[in-house]
């Protein structure tokens, strides 16, 4: 079978400019669009005549072709043409019609540092199309291509500071933030965020953030969040050290707001919460012209958000319904989920699909519009599972992970398609149980990198399942290398060879975990009042995870990671002088 386009030729039906058809077949009586089919909706209609597909929307019968060649057998893998899989021959369509509507109106991808990649920005552009997502937020791409994709364009990010320059501090301090109260011998710092309720502040970012607006003309909206500091970066001058964190990022988002709304612009701000804006503040209501993005990173990726079991997760799913109640009728609060960060990770690509499901219903119960997660570079070299799954799931609410698993890798290649199911639901499992983060404390700073020096009993626990974790996924790998033929078409051969290799990679990286976190634990017993002994054995343990950062480092150059991709450029390098550091500071 040849390849799928990537836009349609639509007509108008009867007259009606809201609808669309298209027609695979002879002699079609086109027929409009139903009237529930909203946004970017679809019908397939099969019959003996042929296929019709209508919608209200162009990028509606963009979405509709894409299900179709689903349905015939294709599978959309990576970017590019050698990620788009044609099935031998292409399956039987049932007779009859389907409804097609998503569970979020908008659903995409926040585009986070892809400037290493083996693919280009249109490549990236038409794979989310293919996957039938209709949102990005990065910056200013091809305009035009976004516009025949049917994909809303968001721009910017972390930009608030950089709406005050730094370089007006020597003249005029006052404008930035105050570390401390003056009665704790407060001094301004130039180096995050700004003082937000000084009038000469305010009045240069609005004007700089007016300037901004004019370069993003056809965008939806414009992000231009807080620095993101964990440990608070906001000002405690006499003027504002009333207003929470999350109080003063409102009252900026508002400023922001206001600008645009002065300027006459459409654009729309966004309001994140994160870190220390995670709930919000009491004093500040949000401008209409605002809307929430609700990251929570720090979250547990073991549990889904709602999950009674997780203590972590109950805290976060608070968070998501005051930050609800907050922006109680106004319109499109977004995600901005971490399944696909490479940083948040450390390097791996855990596969969470029973996570991703559950939160999906989570979100949608609670009213968000826009789900979108972030993606730190990769899938440079094999898929992320996760986010075509998180695709799928958008248009399938029965969807399930052994469903999912069981369809990929069908698609994949029938005479290997036992062996990759097999090795995709225990790589499920096997992620789901070493990315528990429940029981941690919530006031330390700390994610997948950063395992914490605890006397906790689920750390101890913990030292366990990473264990465990590393050997399970060594052995769902070779299984899988042994259970695809050898005269298995070449490509699903050189597919499982790669994710053979980012699995044994990920394994040794599961064994740092291991070390890292029976290391800090006997640290902790240390500083507990233990005795030098604990110290010691924290000191040999953190050697053995150094030791295995250099295994994993090997694994990751043989598994094709380069070094500019975030594992090697920075992660292996963050853990590797933390871990230096850590053993230079309990060595005798």
């Amino acid at each position: 079978m040849g390849r799928i386009g990537v836009s349609t030729e639509t007509r108008e039906v009867k007259g009606d400019c809201d609808s669309f058809s298209l027609a695979i077949g002879n002699d079609f009586e086109f027929t409009a669009a139903p009237s529930q089919l909203i946004h970017d909706s679809f019908r397939l209609a099969v019959s003996g005549e042929g296929i019709e597909l209508s919608a209200s929307s162009a990028k509606g019968i963009l979405n509709g072709v894409y299900y179709l060649a689903e349905q015939l057998g294709f599978l959309f893998l990576l970017p590019g043409e050698a990620g788009e899989w044609a099935p031998e021959q292409a399956a039987d369509l049932p007779v009859g019609e389907t409804l097609m509507q998503p569970r979020f109106p908008f659903r995409g991808i926040f585009w986070g540092w892809l400037d290493v990649r083996d693919y280009t920005d249109e490549e990236w552009l038409r794979f989310y199309a293919k996957l039938k997502f209709n949102a990005l937020s990065d910056r200013i791409v091809d305009v035009q291509l976004v516009e025949e994709l049917g994909i809303r364009l968001e721009v910017g990010g972390h930009g608030l500071s950089e709406l005050l320059p730094r370089d007006l501090f020597a003249e005029k301090p006052e404008l930035f933030r105050m570390f401390q109260p003056e009665d704790f011998n407060g001094k301004r710092l130039n180096d995050s965020n700004v003082c937000i309720t000084n009038p000469d502040a305010r009045k240069i970012i609005k004007e700089n953030f007016q300037t901004m607006l004019k370069s993003v003309e056809g965008a939806y909206a414009l992000h231009a969040w807080a620095d993101d500091l964990p440990a608070s970066g906001w000002c405690l001058c006499p003027s504002c050290r009333s207003f929470s964190p999350a109080d003063q990022s409102m009252l900026a988002m508002n400023l922001l707001a206001e600008a645009a709304r002065e300027s006459k612009s459409e654009v729309r701000v966004a309001n994140i919460a994160y870190h220390d804006t995670m709930f919000p503040g009491i004093n500040i209501s949000p401008a209409s012209e605002t809307f929430l993005v609700f990251a929570p990173r720090e979250r547990c990726y073991g549990h889904a958000l709602d999950d009674p079991k997780c203590a972590r997760n109950r805290h976060y799913m608070e968070a998501l319904k005051a930050w609800r109640d907050k922006y109680d009728g106004i319109s499109d609060d977004h995600t901005f989920e971490y399944y696909f960060d490479q940083i948040l990770f450390r390097g791996m690509y855990p596969f969470l699909p029973d996570v991703i499901l559950d939160d999906m219903t989570v979100y949608q119960e609670n009213g968000i519009e826009s789900h979108m997660s972030l993606q730190v570079a990769g899938p440079e070299l094999v898929p992320e599972f996760n986010m075509l799954l998180f695709a799928a799931a958008h248009w399938n609410k029965d969807l399930t992970s052994t469903q999912f698993c069981h369809t990929v890798s069908a698609k994949l290649a029938a005479g290997g398609a036992p062996a990759w199911e097999e090795y995709l639901l225990a790589r499920g499992e096997t992620f789901t149980g070493a990315m528990k983060m429940c029981d941690h404390d919530l006031s330390v700073y700390l994610d997948y990198r950063w395992l914490p020096e605890t006397t906790s009993t689920f750390a101890r626990e913990m030292v366990g399942v990473y264990a465990d974790s590393s050997k399970k996924l060594e052995a769902a790998a070779e299984r899988l290398a042994a259970g695809v033929s050898p005269g298995a078409p070449e490509r699903l051969l050189l597919l499982t060879r790669l994710e053979v290799k980012r699995a044994l990679f990920e394994a040794a990286e599961l064994r740092v975990m291991h070390y890292q976190q029976d290391a800090v634990n006997h640290f902790a017993d240390y500083l507990n009042g233990g005795s030098r002994e604990d110290a010691d054995k924290g000191c040999e343990l953190m050697g053995s995870a150094i030791e295995t950062l250099r295994d994993a480092k090997t694994k990751a150059v043989d598994f094709g990671m380069t070094e500019k991709i975030w594992y090697l450029e920075c992660v292996n390098k963050w853990l590797t002088g933390e871990f230096e550091r850590k053993l230079n500071n309990y060595k005798k």
